[in-house]
């Protein structure tokens, strides 16, 4: 979950809870790294809703943070974002009478999938770094900034048995560019990743998965990997993150596709 909202919110006395005085954000980093969070509080009162908190900070693996705000709406709601898949956030209602309740929250859906595509890839025994994503450090969307980023899947077409793996970190050669690129049309400000598609190599890093797939002589065989549900150790806010492939039979010519999940 990297995107979590409340329904509208009444200040007013229910029948659990007096007038409310406050609302408290509790926000747990359990994740492998640093996280982004950006919260917004809406006045719903007025129509269209207006802002009356908007905060956007970090929070340091196994740190807690705590958040409190002044409800003087009526009607009113929250919007969390944030970058670490394994962040906790839990919201609290505090009445004139300092009485505490937990507000359910409810996940927003992915934004989108952002991936990029290449062909011809020469390879040999030796490691390729094929496609490689990192952060846009220049995107100031306080959503994109926050946005939650996760290694989607891969996808390669070979004729020769291959291995791939996921390097998170190091030095990878070529250059890093907004979309869209020539074989995906994205709006810069549609998405918080930028992509190396000119690499070649990756130097230092670390492999946080790899595998093998299969080909077939004379044809494509396409190699599917699913790497959204695997607890992968990275950290996008500092590090990118690369695609590499070898043969494992010779040369070959390679076609890859790799994907990135946001959620923002």
């Amino acid at each position: 979950m990297a995107v979590l909202t409340t329904n509208t919110i009444t200040r007013n006395p229910t029948g659990v809870l007096g007038p409310i005085s406050q609302a408290v954000i509790k926000i747990v980093n359990s994740g492998t790294a640093k996280a982004v969070v950006y919260i917004t509080g809406l006045n719903n009162d007025v129509s269209p809703a207006t802002l009356f908190a908007q905060e956007l900070f970090e929070v340091n693996y196994r740190e807690v943070v705590s958040k409190t705000y002044n409800i003087t709406e009526n009607f009113f709601q929250f919007n969390v974002s944030y970058s670490q898949e394994k962040l906790g956030v839990q919201i609290f209602l505090v009445d004139s009478g300092g009485k505490w309740f937990p507000v359910s929250l409810m996940q927003l859906a992915v934004s989108r999938i952002t991936s990029e595509f290449r062909d011809n890839i020469a390879v040999t025994s030796t490691d390729f770094a094929a496609i490689s994503f990192r952060r846009n450090g220049a995107l100031t969307i306080p959503e994109g900034v926050a946005a939650e980023i996760r290694p989607d899947g891969v996808e390669i077409l070979a004729s020769t048995p291959i291995r791939y793996k996921i390097v998170a970190g190091g030095t990878v050669n070529g250059s890093f560019v907004n979309f869209p690129t020539p074989t995906t049309a994205i709006s810069v400000n549609d998405t918080a990743l930028q992509v190396n598609y000119t690499c070649s190599t990756v130097t230092g890093g670390r492999v946080i998965t790899q595998g093998l797939g299969s080909g077939i002589s004379g044809a494509y065989q396409d190699v599917v990997v699913n790497l959204l549900n695997q607890q992968l150790f990275y950290d996008l806010q500092e590090e990118a993150i690369t695609l590499v492939v070898s043969s494992l039979a010779g040369e070959d010519n390679l076609a890859a596709t790799f994907r990135m999940a946001e959620q923002w």
